[in-house]
């Protein structure tokens, strides 16, 4: 079949390719209507959550840090390659305040692995700056991070000693052991939500994300709190493991998970491991000897909000060390909220002070390649040699 675009494009879709989009396009189409059908039945939440008005401003001095790399970065025979940039951006008394550096990531190693350093970068210079005001160098109210406040696995897990992630122990230690000292509240701003902690509200598995579910409960103008990490987690968890994974069997594993000898299939008994597993975990966590400020994760606050003007919910977790109160920092994130995405507009500004574009990544890569030995120059080469041949380099 010729498809054509209304200006100059003429292309070919093969038939069998067409039958089979249609197929999953049908299907979807189905998903979204019973999809549709549930959001209306979530409405009945608001009497659980109790939904809250927000309320007139106060000004803060706010700082907003972030960190971005070149995506995806170059896959070279030598590894995974591409540029980090980190900074922030500070409004202190009406006055902006910036800073931005970088680094160059080149290892032979997964994309995952460049986005796991660059919110290690995040997170120590996160923590730079309340330690620089706990020093009396720097002045901020509130700390906007974009993203949760713990890197994973935390905060349901401690990252293996010895292995290559327990850095983000050391990093999230830090940077929460300067924010309690500073005494600034500490605030993730979560843009890609894929929890379902609001599950916990409806005492019932959900089977959409957090944003979808919020979105569904507020009306503009409108917050929630759901609670602290210590108290919605371990609450979660049984929801996730037991009715969510383990169905039919959701009472025997509760039973399993809460020391009772019970019967139950191989599958059973490997949710109920889980289930026990994620207790002494968190456990772990919030009483650990070698990193105590992980502590404070318990006190995190999940909240939503939906901006004025916006029909989508924003998922923040507030960790209140000024004790400004979690309606007044709601409050503020929804007033200074982007007309575009409704994010606060400092977290877009920054989100554009670092982000790193493909032509930035590439002139370095020339840039090392002309410091390259000739004789290891092709470890320099994409490791797709249809790009090369592309002309790409």
């Amino acid at each position: 079949m010729a498809l054509h675009d209304a200006e100059t494009l003429d292309y070919w879709i093969e038939p069998d390719l067409l039958v089979a989009l249609r197929h999953d396009l049908e299907r979807y189409a189905q998903r979204l209507t019973q999809l549709r059908k549930l959001v209306e039945e979530l409405s009945a939440l608001r009497d659980r959550v109790q939904p809250r008005e927000i309320g007139a401003p106060r000004q803060f001095d706010v700082y907003a840090v972030d960190s971005s790399y070149g995506s995806p970065p170059l896959e070279l025979i030598g590894g995974v390659f591409t540029v980090v940039a980190y900074g922030y951006v500070g409004v202190v008394k009406g006055v902006q305040d910036r800073y931005l550096t970088g680094a160059v990531y080149f290892s032979d190693s997964r994309e995952g692995d460049v986005s796991r350093f660059s919110s290690l970068l995040e997170k120590r210079l996160a923590a730079r700056l309340l330690e620089a005001k706990a020093n009396g160098r720097k002045s901020l109210d509130l700390l906007l991070l974009d993203g949760e406040i713990a890197l994973h696995p935390l905060p349901y897990n401690l990252a293996a000693r010895g292995g290559r992630y327990e850095e983000v122990n050391r990093a999230v230690d830090r940077m929460l052991r300067a924010a309690a000292q500073s005494r600034t509240t500490v605030v993730g701003v979560v843009k890609r939500v894929r929890s379902r902690y609001l599950s916990v509200a409806a005492g019932r598995c959900l089977p959409v994300n957090d944003k979808i579910a919020a979105s569904a409960v507020l009306r503009q103008g409108e917050y929630l709190v759901l609670g602290k990490l210590r108290d919605i987690l371990p609450r979660w968890a049984q929801l996730h493991y037991a009715e969510c994974e383990g169905r039919a069997e959701r009472d025997h594993i509760l039973r399993c998970a809460g020391g009772e000898a019970v019967k139950l299939s191989e599958r059973g008994e490997r949710l109920c491991n889980r289930l026990r597993e994620f207790g002494i975990n968190f456990r772990r966590v919030l009483e650990s000897g070698d990193y105590p400020n992980l502590r404070h994760l318990g006190d995190v606050e999940v909240a939503y909000y939906v901006p004025p003007g916006h029909k989508t919910a924003i998922r923040v977790e507030v960790l209140d060390f000024g004790a400004l109160g979690v309606d007044n920092v709601i409050s503020y994130l929804a007033s200074t909220a982007s007309t575009v995405t409704g994010f606060p507009q400092i977290l877009d500004s920054v989100d554009q002070y670092v982000r790193v574009s493909q032509d930035l990544v590439e002139a370095v890569l020339t840039a090392l390649l002309t410091k390259t030995p000739d004789s290891l120059a092709y470890i320099m080469w994409p490791t797709n040699a249809q790009k090369r041949l592309a002309g790409r380099f």
